[in-house]
């Protein structure tokens, strides 16, 4: 008799407000003014939150993106998500969709992002609609990324309080007043990096900076530096720093995406503290090793090179 196979696991959300169409161009040299012939650009659904989900599912765990989509690259999102076998709740708007750009030379990245455009009120109401319809059968929430203009205020905190009515926790990784409010409402945890923290708290010491932010609720801060790691802080002012052994060579975009779907999934499995922040620390430095967003490579041999220090 052959063994039932094992129920799958339950979906982690990414709500994504502001997604994209990401091109990914690699050049030996950029040279402003002039022209470059180049090889045909990677293009791909993205948005922080569609790169949390790609990292989810390259991991085997499902995901489901929630966003607006509109415009002339509606057709191309909708099909890349599919051919790459994300689920997803898609409103569709009036607004077009954003396209961002990445130029990726050894001398470093530089990004091109559009800023979105407004959606409707009505959209916005659509948009919750749907992450509460969906919450009670998720394992976590993810609410991340860029906001476009005329945001409604809170909207984040009501994603957060959409997630407790169902029982679930979230993460939220945003900036500004939104960072604030998401916070005091109550996330599990959030991950600003080290601009959207000052963004939202200012000063320019990013400990006393996240410590604040952490003090303004119940849930974990884990602030990302970039080349020297990342913090995590509680509400009671204690605070981890982790860091990998060696600075690497590649492309940080889409790092702090990979960070938050590993805090999303350590959470969804009961992790400790030290495991969430070590591993958000190996799956962020093993998204600058791929060559595009939404992906990580070498996760496991960056794991066994993460030092986590407790700070007094």
């Amino acid at each position: 008799m052959q063994a039932a196979s094992a129920a799958p696991s339950a979906p982690i959300l990414c709500v994504t407000t502001n997604p994209a169409i990401d091109i990914t161009y690699t050049m030996d040299e950029l040279r402003i003014g002039t022209s470059h012939r180049v090889e045909t650009g990677l293009s791909r659904a993205g948005g922080k939150g569609v790169n949390v989900a790609r990292v989810l599912h390259q991991h085997g765990e499902p995901a489901v993106v929630i966003a607006p989509i509109g415009g002339p690259v509606r057709v191309l999102f909708v099909h890349d998500l599919d051919r790459s076998g994300i689920a997803h709740r898609l409103v569709e708007v009036d607004s077009p969709t954003r396209r961002t750009t990445a130029i990726v030379t050894p001398a470093g990245t530089t990004n091109l992002n559009e800023r979105g455009e407004a959606i409707s009120a009505d959209d916005w109401d659509r948009l919750l609609a749907i992450v509460r319809a969906e919450a009670p059968a998720a394992r976590v929430l993810v609410s991340s990324g860029s906001l476009p203009p005329e945001t409604p205020g809170g909207f984040c905190a009501s994603v957060v309080e959409v997630a407790a009515a169902a029982g679930k926790p979230v993460i939220v990784d945003v900036g500004g007043e939104q960072l604030r409010q998401a916070m005091a409402a109550g996330a599990t945890a959030v991950k600003p990096n080290r601009h959207e923290l000052f963004d939202a708290m200012g000063g320019a010491d990013p400990l006393d900076a996240a410590r604040r932010l952490a003090a303004d609720g119940t849930g974990v801060v884990f602030a990302s530096l970039d080349v020297e790691g990342m913090l995590a802080v509680l509400p009671d002012g204690r605070a981890w720093h982790a860091q990998l052994d060696h600075v690497l060579d590649g492309n940080p975009t889409g790092a702090g995406d990979a960070a938050v779907a590993a805090l999303a999934l350590a959470v969804a499995e009961g992790a400790t503290l030290e495991e969430q922040l070590a591993r958000a620390t190996a799956w962020s430095g093993a998204a600058v090793l791929a060559a595009q967003a939404g992906s990580i490579v070498d996760a496991e041999r960056l794991a066994a090179r993460i030092r986590i220090t407790p700070i007094g």
